[in-house]
Protein backbone atom coordinates (compact mmCIF):
# COMPACT_ATOMS: atom_id res chain seq x y z
CA UNK A 1 0.00 0.00 0.00
CA UNK A 2 1.08 3.21 -1.21
CA UNK A 3 1.32 6.62 1.44
CA UNK A 4 1.33 9.63 -0.52
CA UNK A 5 2.20 12.92 1.86
CA UNK A 6 0.31 16.23 1.63
CA UNK A 7 2.24 19.29 2.73
CA UNK A 8 0.88 21.36 5.07
CA UNK A 9 -0.70 24.94 3.67
CA UNK A 10 -1.77 26.20 7.15
CA UNK A 11 -0.70 29.79 8.77
CA UNK A 12 2.28 28.14 11.26
CA UNK A 13 4.15 27.72 8.49
CA UNK A 14 6.31 30.01 7.09
CA UNK A 15 6.20 31.15 3.81
CA UNK A 16 8.89 30.73 1.40
CA UNK A 17 11.05 33.30 0.60
CA UNK A 18 10.06 35.13 3.87
CA UNK A 19 11.92 35.53 6.51
CA UNK A 20 10.74 34.71 10.29
CA UNK A 21 9.78 38.39 11.51
CA UNK A 22 10.50 40.36 8.87
CA UNK A 23 7.95 43.86 8.33
CA UNK A 24 6.15 44.08 4.72
CA UNK A 25 8.16 46.43 2.68
CA UNK A 26 4.92 48.99 2.62
CA UNK A 27 5.74 49.68 6.32
CA UNK A 28 9.49 50.07 6.11
CA UNK A 29 8.64 53.02 3.27
CA UNK A 30 5.92 54.42 5.30
CA UNK A 31 8.32 54.82 8.47
CA UNK A 32 10.98 56.26 5.98
CA UNK A 33 8.69 59.01 4.54
CA UNK A 34 7.51 59.94 8.12
CA UNK A 35 11.07 60.57 9.02
CA UNK A 36 11.35 62.58 5.99
CA UNK A 37 8.79 64.95 6.60
CA UNK A 38 10.00 65.43 10.63
CA UNK A 39 13.13 66.25 9.35
CA UNK A 40 12.02 68.94 7.13
CA UNK A 41 9.07 70.49 9.04
CA UNK A 42 11.07 70.44 12.85
CA UNK A 43 13.44 73.49 11.65
CA UNK A 44 10.84 75.64 9.59
CA UNK A 45 8.58 75.05 13.21
CA UNK A 46 11.74 75.96 15.03
CA UNK A 47 12.27 78.58 12.97
CA UNK A 48 8.49 80.14 13.14
CA UNK A 49 8.72 79.70 17.16
CA UNK A 50 11.83 81.72 17.56
CA UNK A 51 10.91 84.45 14.80
CA UNK A 52 7.53 84.87 17.03
CA UNK A 53 9.42 85.37 20.53
CA UNK A 54 11.94 87.77 18.49
CA UNK A 55 9.05 89.49 17.47
CA UNK A 56 7.44 89.43 20.70
CA UNK A 57 10.51 90.74 22.59
CA UNK A 58 10.86 93.96 20.41
CA UNK A 59 7.20 94.94 20.22
CA UNK A 60 7.40 95.08 24.61
CA UNK A 61 10.80 96.30 24.20
CA UNK A 62 9.11 99.49 21.75
CA UNK A 63 6.38 99.53 24.98
CA UNK A 64 8.97 100.15 27.36
CA UNK A 65 10.80 102.67 24.85
CA UNK A 66 7.14 104.31 24.52
CA UNK A 67 6.85 104.63 28.07
CA UNK A 68 9.92 106.26 29.11
CA UNK A 69 9.54 108.82 26.02
CA UNK A 70 6.12 109.88 27.95
CA UNK A 71 7.85 109.63 31.94
CA UNK A 72 10.53 112.04 30.31
CA UNK A 73 8.64 114.35 28.18
CA UNK A 74 6.31 114.76 31.19
CA UNK A 75 9.16 115.64 33.35
CA UNK A 76 10.65 117.98 30.69
CA UNK A 77 7.15 119.83 30.63
CA UNK A 78 7.36 120.39 34.26
CA UNK A 79 10.94 121.75 33.96
CA UNK A 80 10.84 123.47 30.52
CA UNK A 81 13.66 125.79 31.63
CA UNK A 82 16.63 123.63 32.72
CA UNK A 83 17.84 123.13 28.87
CA UNK A 84 18.25 126.77 28.52
CA UNK A 85 21.26 128.90 29.81
CA UNK A 86 21.67 128.58 32.67
CA UNK A 87 21.44 124.84 32.67
CA UNK A 88 20.35 123.17 35.66
CA UNK A 89 22.26 119.90 35.76
CA UNK A 90 20.34 118.39 38.53
CA UNK A 91 16.65 118.34 36.34
CA UNK A 92 19.08 117.02 33.51
CA UNK A 93 20.60 114.37 35.84
CA UNK A 94 17.47 113.01 36.93
CA UNK A 95 16.06 113.24 32.96
CA UNK A 96 18.85 111.20 32.06
CA UNK A 97 18.29 108.57 35.15
CA UNK A 98 14.24 108.46 34.43
CA UNK A 99 15.02 107.19 30.97
CA UNK A 100 17.78 104.78 32.10
CA UNK A 101 15.36 103.13 34.75
CA UNK A 102 12.54 102.86 32.59
CA UNK A 103 14.54 101.31 29.69
CA UNK A 104 16.92 98.92 31.72
CA UNK A 105 15.26 95.32 30.79
CA UNK A 106 14.63 95.76 27.67
CA UNK A 107 17.60 94.31 25.82
CA UNK A 108 17.60 97.75 23.69
CA UNK A 109 21.13 99.67 23.85
CA UNK A 110 20.06 103.02 23.92
CA UNK A 111 21.80 105.83 21.91
CA UNK A 112 24.66 107.61 23.74
CA UNK A 113 24.52 110.76 25.02
CA UNK A 114 20.43 110.24 25.73
CA UNK A 115 18.64 113.14 23.13
CA UNK A 116 17.63 116.27 25.37
CA UNK A 117 13.86 117.27 25.15
CA UNK A 118 12.89 119.93 22.25
CA UNK A 119 11.17 123.04 22.94
CA UNK A 120 9.57 124.21 19.22
CA UNK A 121 7.69 126.73 20.42
CA UNK A 122 9.28 127.80 23.37
CA UNK A 123 8.84 127.44 27.06
CA UNK A 124 5.73 129.32 27.64
CA UNK A 125 3.07 127.51 29.01
CA UNK A 126 1.22 125.52 26.49
CA UNK A 127 3.85 124.66 24.29
CA UNK A 128 4.80 121.63 23.97
CA UNK A 129 7.93 119.71 25.26
CA UNK A 130 8.97 116.93 22.95
CA UNK A 131 11.25 113.32 23.75
CA UNK A 132 12.30 111.22 21.07
CA UNK A 133 14.31 108.33 21.96
CA UNK A 134 15.21 105.74 19.58
CA UNK A 135 17.64 102.35 20.61
CA UNK A 136 19.29 99.02 19.02
CA UNK A 137 17.37 95.94 19.83
CA UNK A 138 19.61 92.68 19.62
CA UNK A 139 17.76 89.93 18.24
CA UNK A 140 18.44 86.33 19.41
CA UNK A 141 17.80 84.23 16.72
CA UNK A 142 20.65 84.57 13.75
CA UNK A 143 17.93 83.60 11.18
CA UNK A 144 16.04 86.18 11.74
CA UNK A 145 18.89 88.81 11.81
CA UNK A 146 19.90 87.77 8.37
CA UNK A 147 16.17 88.61 7.13
CA UNK A 148 15.51 91.73 8.90
CA UNK A 149 19.03 92.74 9.64
CA UNK A 150 20.29 92.77 13.23
CA UNK A 151 20.61 94.64 15.60
CA UNK A 152 16.82 96.44 14.84
CA UNK A 153 16.40 100.20 15.40
CA UNK A 154 13.54 101.04 17.62
CA UNK A 155 12.27 104.63 18.03
CA UNK A 156 8.99 106.36 19.96
CA UNK A 157 8.58 110.02 20.66
CA UNK A 158 6.42 111.78 22.69
CA UNK A 159 5.37 115.58 23.83
CA UNK A 160 3.50 116.99 26.91
CA UNK A 161 1.93 120.50 27.52
CA UNK A 162 4.81 122.90 29.30
CA UNK A 163 2.76 123.58 33.18
CA UNK A 164 5.03 126.18 34.84
CA UNK A 165 6.63 129.29 33.58
CA UNK A 166 5.02 132.01 32.02
CA UNK A 167 2.57 132.86 29.03
CA UNK A 168 4.33 134.03 26.13
CA UNK A 169 4.10 137.99 25.83
CA UNK A 170 2.46 138.01 29.57
CA UNK A 171 5.04 139.59 32.05
CA UNK A 172 4.47 137.58 35.29
CA UNK A 173 4.39 140.91 37.35
CA UNK A 174 1.96 144.19 36.01
CA UNK A 175 4.32 146.95 35.44
CA UNK A 176 3.17 150.50 36.38
CA UNK A 177 2.77 153.28 33.28
CA UNK A 178 5.65 155.56 33.15
CA UNK A 179 4.08 159.23 33.11
CA UNK A 180 4.58 161.10 29.92
CA UNK A 181 5.81 164.12 31.04
CA UNK A 182 3.52 167.30 31.45
CA UNK A 183 3.71 170.32 29.33
CA UNK A 184 5.80 173.34 30.24
CA UNK A 185 4.09 176.16 30.86
CA UNK A 186 4.39 179.39 28.44
CA UNK A 187 4.97 182.77 30.77
CA UNK A 188 3.15 185.47 28.65
CA UNK A 189 5.33 188.46 29.37
CA UNK A 190 2.38 190.98 29.69
CA UNK A 191 1.15 189.19 32.86
CA UNK A 192 2.50 190.98 36.00
CA UNK A 193 3.45 188.08 38.39
CA UNK A 194 3.78 188.33 42.03
CA UNK A 195 6.17 188.50 44.20
CA UNK A 196 8.48 185.12 44.89
CA UNK A 197 7.32 183.58 48.32
CA UNK A 198 10.56 183.20 50.59
CA UNK A 199 11.31 180.08 52.42
CA UNK A 200 12.06 180.49 56.11
CA UNK A 201 15.55 178.49 56.81
CA UNK A 202 13.95 177.66 60.90
CA UNK A 203 10.91 175.80 59.14
CA UNK A 204 11.26 172.30 59.78
CA UNK A 205 12.58 170.27 56.41
CA UNK A 206 10.45 167.20 55.67
CA UNK A 207 12.16 163.99 54.53
CA UNK A 208 11.15 162.33 52.10
CA UNK A 209 9.58 159.08 52.87
CA UNK A 210 11.38 155.87 51.94
CA UNK A 211 10.02 153.17 49.25
CA UNK A 212 9.49 150.07 51.92
CA UNK A 213 11.78 146.84 50.21
CA UNK A 214 9.95 143.34 49.45
CA UNK A 215 11.38 140.92 51.84
CA UNK A 216 11.39 137.10 50.86
CA UNK A 217 8.93 135.15 52.95
CA UNK A 218 10.46 132.01 54.63
CA UNK A 219 8.78 128.52 55.67
CA UNK A 220 9.87 125.61 57.72
CA UNK A 221 10.32 122.43 56.03
CA UNK A 222 8.05 119.77 56.81
CA UNK A 223 8.35 116.31 56.86
CA UNK A 224 6.51 114.54 53.44
CA UNK A 225 8.51 110.79 54.63
CA UNK A 226 5.13 108.00 54.31
CA UNK A 227 3.01 110.16 52.83
CA UNK A 228 0.98 109.58 49.60
CA UNK A 229 2.17 111.27 46.54
CA UNK A 230 -1.62 112.58 45.66
CA UNK A 231 -1.71 114.28 49.19
CA UNK A 232 1.75 115.39 49.56
CA UNK A 233 1.01 118.69 47.44
CA UNK A 234 -1.85 119.51 49.50
CA UNK A 235 0.41 119.69 52.21
CA UNK A 236 3.19 121.01 50.96
CA UNK A 237 0.83 123.70 50.23
CA UNK A 238 -0.65 124.16 53.56
CA UNK A 239 3.08 124.81 54.83
CA UNK A 240 3.02 127.79 52.96
CA UNK A 241 5.17 126.74 50.08
CA UNK A 242 4.25 128.00 47.00
CA UNK A 243 6.99 126.26 44.97
CA UNK A 244 6.17 122.64 43.28
CA UNK A 245 6.85 118.85 44.05
CA UNK A 246 8.76 117.34 41.79
CA UNK A 247 8.16 113.56 42.19
CA UNK A 248 10.71 110.73 41.11
CA UNK A 249 9.41 108.37 39.59
CA UNK A 250 6.21 109.92 37.23
CA UNK A 251 4.39 106.64 37.57
CA UNK A 252 0.94 104.83 38.66
CA UNK A 253 -0.36 104.39 41.09
CA UNK A 254 0.76 106.78 43.85
CA UNK A 255 3.36 105.47 46.49
CA UNK A 256 4.83 106.27 49.90
CA UNK A 257 7.76 109.46 50.10
CA UNK A 258 10.64 107.12 50.89
CA UNK A 259 13.04 110.36 50.24
CA UNK A 260 12.49 113.85 50.36
CA UNK A 261 15.84 116.68 49.15
CA UNK A 262 14.94 119.30 51.90
CA UNK A 263 16.02 118.60 55.41
CA UNK A 264 12.97 118.87 57.84
CA UNK A 265 13.14 121.75 59.93
CA UNK A 266 14.85 124.55 58.14
CA UNK A 267 14.06 127.54 57.22
CA UNK A 268 14.08 128.13 53.33
CA UNK A 269 12.31 130.42 50.89
CA UNK A 270 8.57 130.03 50.51
CA UNK A 271 8.87 129.70 46.58
CA UNK A 272 11.26 126.59 46.76
CA UNK A 273 10.67 123.43 45.13
CA UNK A 274 11.33 119.81 46.87
CA UNK A 275 12.17 116.85 45.14
CA UNK A 276 10.89 112.91 46.81
CA UNK A 277 11.77 109.62 45.43
CA UNK A 278 9.88 106.09 46.47
CA UNK A 279 13.13 104.76 47.48
CA UNK A 280 16.37 106.64 48.71
CA UNK A 281 19.41 107.23 46.24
Amino acid sequence: MTTTLIPRTDSASPRPGKAPGAKPARARKGRGQSLAEFALTVPMALLMVLFGLDFGRVFLGWVALHQAAREAANYAAMNPTAWTLPYNLVVQAEYERLVETETANINCTLESPISAPTFGNGTGIGAPATVELSCQFNLITPFVGMLTGDPIPVSASSAFPIRSGKIEDIPLESTVPTASPAPSASVDPSVTTGPTPTVDPSAPVESPTPTPVPTTAYCTVISLLNVQTNKAQADWRDAGFTGSIIFSPLVKPHYRIAWQSLTVGISVACSTSILVRSSAP
